[in-house]
């Protein structure tokens, strides 16, 4: 479920965000990277990935940002769990009023 400007604005500035990052490792162990395009972290390189949308369960995420970002729709399974990192950010896809 996507929302609207100003709702999404609110979450962002009251609650954390929930995302998943895709580290995808070639044959000899290089990190697929792209420059980010927008804030927050714009002009930094960055693995794939993206937000948890609400009622949608990682395993659904997964496959949705797999296609979404690689291209190829993958499923959770195929994966390994590397951790849980903290990302924190001066600003945010709206400005720089609050992280």
């Amino acid at each position: 479920m996507f929302l609207d400007k100003e709702t999404f604005s609110n979450v962002i500035e009251s609650t954390p965000l929930v995302s998943i990052d895709l580290v995808v490792k070639n044959s000899i162990g290089q990190a697929l990277l792209g420059k980010r395009l927008n804030r927050p972290a714009k002009d930094s390189w960055f693995v794939p990935g993206g937000r948890i949308l609400k009622n949608e369960s990682m395993a659904e995420a997964f496959k949705r940002l797999t296609h979404d970002e690689l291209g190829q729709e993958l499923v959770i399974t195929q994966a390994e769990l590397l951790g849980v990192y903290d990302h924190f950010y001066e600003d945010n896809v709206f400005g720089d009023k609050f992280t």
